[in-house]
C-alpha cells in the first residue's frame, strides 16, 4: 500500500486516507468522546446536512479547527450509515467527492500520483501532453460508472491509447479520482454498523427526519440534473450550473430555465429549491412565478420555452455551433433529435 506523508491540514482535505484513521486513533477518540464533543458532532451534522442543502455548503477550505474537521468525517460517515438510506449515502459520497476533486485540482502532481496509487492505479507521468498515462483497466473502472458513462469524450474509442495505457490530462486524472473517491466513500458507509450510544443515535434520527422532508423534491430535481445530463441542450445545462452555484440569471434566462424544467416534468418544489442559492431569492415570490409559468396561477396556461432564435437574440444560446442546435427551433426538442 502506498504511504503518503500528510500534514494535519492534508488529512482534513483527504479524510478517506488511512493516515486520518490512524491519527484519530492516536487522539484516543471513541464513541463516548464523540457524544461529549459538541463541536465534532455539530460539524459532522453540517457535512451531512450540506448533502441535501439544509445549510450553506461548507467552505471549500477546511475549517481552522483541523482536529474537529478531521474527526468530523468518520462521524458523518457513521451518521449516514446509521440512517440506513441508500440514496442519502450516494448523495453524501458524491458531495464529499466533489469537494475532494476541488482540492486535487490545486494539488502538487506528485501528491495526485500518490493518491491514485493508493487506489491501486498503474499511473505514470507522460513526457508529452496529455501529461499522464493510466492503465486501461483503471481508466475503464472509473469511466463506466457515475456521470462519466454518459459523456462521449470518456469513451475509450475517443482516447489516445498506447500499449494498454490511456493518456489523460491532469484535470482528467482529478475527475477520474473523484469517481474513485465517491465509490470508496459509498463502500465505507456500507460497512457494518455496530450499536451506537444514545446521544449519537439521536443525531442519526434527526438527520433521517430532515432528509425525509427534503427527499421528494431532491429526487424530482435529480431526474433533470443528474440523469443523462448529456441529453439536455447546452443553454439549459449552462443555466442549471449557474443557478446551482447561486449566480445571477436575467429575466429571459430564468424564464428559459423554469419553462424548460416544467415541460420536463420537474416539480414546482424542486424548481423553487434550485433558485434558493441566488442572492435575491424570496421563496414566496419565486414560488408564485414558477406556478404562474406552470399554468397553476393566473391565466392557467403553461408557458412554452422561448425559441432558439429568441434565445440567440438575447445572448442565451450557449453553443450556436452545436450540430443539433442548428437543426432545431426550440430547446425542448434537443433531446429528441439527439436520441435519434
Amino acid at each position: 500500500m502506498v504511504v503518503i506523508v500528510l500534514t494535519l491540514a492534508d488529512m482534513a482535505k483527504y479524510p478517506f486516507l488511512p493516515q486520518t484513521k490512524e491519527h484519530i486513533a492516536r487522539l484516543g477518540i471513541d464513541f463516548g468522546d464523540i457524544v461529549e464533543n459538541v463541536s465534532i458532532r455539530r460539524r459532522a451534522k453540517e457535512r451531512v446536512f450540506a448533502t441535501f442543502d439544509l445549510v450553506e455548503r461548507y467552505r471549500e477550505e477546511p475549517r481552522r479547527d483541523v482536529e474537529v474537521e478531521v474527526a468530523s468525517f468518520p462521524v458523518a460517515v457513521l451518521y449516514v450509515g446509521g440512517s440506513g438510506d441508500r440514496s442519502l449515502a450516494e448523495r453524501f459520497a458524491l458531495v464529499e467527492a466533489e469537494h475532494i476533486h476541488k482540492y486535487l485540482e490545486g494539488e502538487r502532481e506528485d501528491v495526485i500520483v500518490d493518491i491514485a496509487r493508493f487506489f491501486g492505479w498503474d499511473i505514470e507521468r507522460a513526457d508529452h501532453v496529455p501529461s499522464f498515462s493510466v492503465h486501461f483497466v483503471n481508466y475503464l473502472r472509473n469511466t463506466s460508472r457515475g456521470r462519466l458513462v454518459h459523456e462521449a469524450k470518456w469513451r475509450l474509442v475517443n482516447r489516445e491509447v498506447e500499449k494498454g495505457r490511456v493518456f489523460v490530462t491532469r484535470e482528467e486524472v482529478c475527475r477520474l479520482l473523484q469517481e474513485e473517491v465517491r465509490v470508496h466513500i459509498e463502500e465505507r458507509i456500507g460497512e457494518e454498523l455496530g450499536r451506537v450510544p444514545e446521544g449519537i443515535q439521536a443525531d442519526i434520527d434527526e438527520i433521517k427526519a430532515e432528509y425525509a422532508k427534503n427527499k421528494p423534491h431532491l429526487e424530482a430535481f435529480d431526474k433533470i440534473v443528474r440523469a443523462e445530463e448529456s441529453d439536455y441542450p447546452p443553454c439549459v445545462k449552462s443555466l442549471l450550473e449557474r443557478a446551482t452555484k447561486g449566480q445571477h440569471l436575467s429575466h429571459v434566462e430564468r424564464f428559459t430555465l423554469v419553462t424548460y424544467l416544467i415541460h420536463q416534468g420537474v416539480s414546482v418544489d424542486a424548481i423553487v429549491k434550485l433558485f434558493s442559492n441566488v442572492s435575491d431569492f424570496k421563496e414566496d415570490k419565486t414560488r408564485y412565478q414558477v406556478e404562474h409559468l406552470a399554468g397553476l396561477k393566473g391565466s392557467r396556461t403553461a408557458y412554452k420555452t422561448y425559441s432558439c432564435s429568441t434565445l440567440r437574440t438575447h445572448g442565451v444560446c450557449a453553443n450556436p455551433d452545436d450540430p443539433i442546435c442548428k437543426r432545431i427551433r426550440n430547446p425542448l426538442t434537443y433531446h429528441l433529435k439527439k436520441r435519434k
